[in-house]
């Protein structure tokens, strides 16, 4: 059966948005935030992100190996796709994490679980602003030799990040968009167009 979409933006309309201001990672000013996290620590939530990105996953030309993207926005998501992957018996993915600098105790790591070189992954994020994030994780996936044939993310906020992603890699996908959100539609109706930026 396939995943619930309908439930999941829901429960991402009720538990990840936020309206206020708000100063995103990128330094741009916000009236409204994603806090996907809030979703991923949620067991129904995470469930369903990850049977949809499997679902996205299997629509690939280029099948994967793994999949994983920068700690922490990827972190649940991986962990649970990868889980549920094994638990259906298709395609048992690995998972591989990249960090923005390397650890600077223990191992001393800027990917944990460093696999093969050649590995085919699926880099992913809980949102796409900018997609400065997503790039930097799949830099350090391509330093480590991997290659990215696909990209998925929970949410595109819509601020060209997915476009600048398109530029550099094939198959950018995303499961919803802020225009997907009625009431992020209204506030914007509210303030015209910079509402939402």
């Amino acid at each position: 059966m396939p995943a619930d979409r309908d439930r999941l933006r829901a429960l991402i309309d009720k538990l990840c948005i936020s309206e206020g201001d708000f100063v995103l990672s990128t330094g741009a000013k916000s009236r409204y935030y994603f806090d996907c996290k809030a979703v991923a620590l949620d067991g129904e939530g995470l469930a369903l992100i990850a049977q949809a990105f499997l679902e996205e996953i299997d629509k690939l030309p280029v099948k994967p190996t793994a999949i994983g993207g920068l700690t922490m926005g990827a972190d649940f998501i991986t962990a649970a796709v990868i889980m549920l992957s094994h638990q259906t018996g298709g395609k048992v993915l690995k998972g591989s994490i990249a960090r923005k600098e390397a650890k600077k105790h223990g191992t001393r790591r800027k990917i944990e679980n460093e696999l093969p070189r050649g590995t085919k992954i699926v880099a992913i994020d809980d949102v796409i602003t900018t997609g400065a994030s997503t790039l930097l994780a799949c830099r350090e996936f391509e330093e480590a030799g991997y290659e990215i044939v696909g990209i998925l993310a929970v949410v595109d906020r819509e601020q060209g990040g997915k476009k600048t992603l398109e530029e550099k890699y094939k198959h950018v996908r995303t499961l919803f968009k802020t225009s997907d959100f009625p009431r992020l539609a209204s506030l914007a109706q509210k303030g015209g167009a910079r509402a939402l930026v």
